[in-house]
């Protein structure tokens, strides 16, 4: 009982720094080294980038359901983010990708890679089963449900990172690009898996049988 309190503190604690540390940074009373910028990082800290989630691990704790990036415009040279635009809506996915426009230096690189709606419906129309069907490396089934339907419904809906933050749009490329064309981006390529103009791509992209790859310059 008493450990779960501690944590809970802890956990508190936690979020007030983050949220102090949001608004030092917001209005240039606090400096934080963004060249580079990891967005919804997760668990994956890149080396050299300054990592943003919401968990306490990452360099700032920003929930992007409800606040933009702190930092000034035109101050970023590389912003990320893998496997993680399609947890926000449709229009909130517009709005964080203005804001990494706004943030990306003149010919600043932006690298977005997210699950492919397009592969995995045809994955399901081919009633793909080493792909619905396959297991973890702890031999449960990595999607849950007896039928293709069940297991497609559990790829689409079966994303959750935390409370109420479960995957809520998912995109194909075509769909994707013109969010990006939209926000102002003049070059936008699809990439292939560990193709990129980024030097430590291997450790940033992951999940090629899922995912495609957008990369775009400012």
């Amino acid at each position: 009982m008493i450990r779960k309190i501690i944590k809970k503190l802890i956990s508190y604690l936690y979020k007030i720094k983050g949220v102090i540390k949001y608004y030092l940074i917001k209005f240039d009373l606090y400096r934080i080294k963004h060249d580079k910028i990891n967005l919804c990082s997760g668990s994956i800290l890149l080396k050299d980038y300054c990592n943003i989630d919401i968990y306490n691990r990452a360099d700032i704790n920003i929930d992007l359901e409800k606040k933009l990036l702190p930092f000034r415009d035109s101050s970023a040279s590389v912003i990320v983010c893998i496997s993680a635009i399609n947890y926000f809506t449709r229009d909130r996915g517009e709005r964080i990708i203005k804001d990494v426009y706004r943030v990306l230096k003149t010919d600043g690189i932006a690298r977005f890679s997210t699950q492919d709606l397009e592969l995995i419906a045809k994955k399901y129309i081919d009633r793909d089963k080493d792909f619905f069907f396959q297991k973890s490396v702890n031999g449960k089934e990595r999607f849950a449900g007896e039928t293709f339907c069940d297991k497609f419904n559990s790829w689409f809906y079966g994303y959750a990172v935390a409370k109420n933050k479960g995957c809520k749009y998912f995109y194909d490329y075509e769909t994707l690009r013109l969010v990006f064309e939209k926000a102002g981006f003049k070059i936008i390529n699809n990439k292939k898996y560990m193709e990129s103009t980024l030097n430590n791509i291997d450790q940033i992209d992951n999940r090629p049988d899922q995912m495609f790859f957008l990369e775009a310059v400012k």
